[in-house]
């Protein structure tokens, strides 16, 4: 997977999640089958899961799951790159590193430069979506199950079934947000058999592009 590839994914699987847990919603208050409903225009479903996914985005609002394991993908790739440099380094400079994503910065550098880290970076892409796509269904379900819980009071005819939905959207949530943990330890233990490699590999230009950066405070 590429990494624009990536960036469209995230951008629409919110939207296709909404819909269809949206569509299921409608079943349930219009009393209608699966059968009964059927886009005739496709153009229509695809623009409210792009729209829906650019809201995501322009909210940042998947960060209320993410953030947490964000940081800790961050911090682990920094504190594995600065074990790797090879010479003393002031705490001033230490400080410096850490700041502004530069110590990530030695890490993409290296990544880019080099083709067998490109192909593991396919598989960090992939599981970066999963990660992400979690994320989006333990808000949505959970943005939905509310919705669900609260349309009783409106819809009594279908209470029954909103309660079910609601339990569904809340265990949908749940299980999402497991698979999200996993898939947080899968994309540390990935990043460091990058790592590995940069050290077996790349140790001398680890200490070329640090001195680079440091020369200059």
């Amino acid at each position: 997977m590429e990494q624009k590839t990536l960036k469209q994914l995230r951008l629409l699987l919110p939207g296709i999640f909404a819909v269809i847990i949206g569509t299921y919603y409608y079943f349930i208050v219009a009393n209608k089958e699966i059968s009964e409903i059927e886009f005739k225009e496709y153009s229509i479903p695809f623009l409210i899961a792009v729209a829906f996914g650019a809201l995501f985005y322009l909210t940042d609002i998947r960060y209320l799951v993410t953030n947490y394991s964000h940081k800790k993908i961050d911090l682990n790739i920094k504190n594995h790159i600065i074990k790797l440099y090879t010479k003393p380094l002031t705490d001033t400079q230490k400080q410096y590193l850490y700041q502004k994503n530069r110590l990530k910065n030695v890490f993409y550098n290296i990544i880019d430069n080099d083709e067998s880290l490109k192909k593991k970076q396919t598989n960090i892409f992939f599981n970066g979506l999963i990660w992400t796509s979690t994320a989006d269904l333990v808000i949505i379900c959970f943005l939905f199950s509310i919705v669900f819980l609260i349309s009783m009071t409106i819809f009594n005819e279908a209470s029954d079934l909103l309660l079910m939905g609601g339990f569904i959207m809340i265990l949908i949530a749940l299980i999402s947000l497991l698979a999200h943990i996993l898939a947080f330890l899968k994309h540390v233990k990935l990043s460091n058999e990058q790592i590995e490699y940069i050290e077996t590999h790349h140790i001398s230009r680890v200490d070329k592009i640090i001195d680079g950066m440091i020369n200059n405070i």
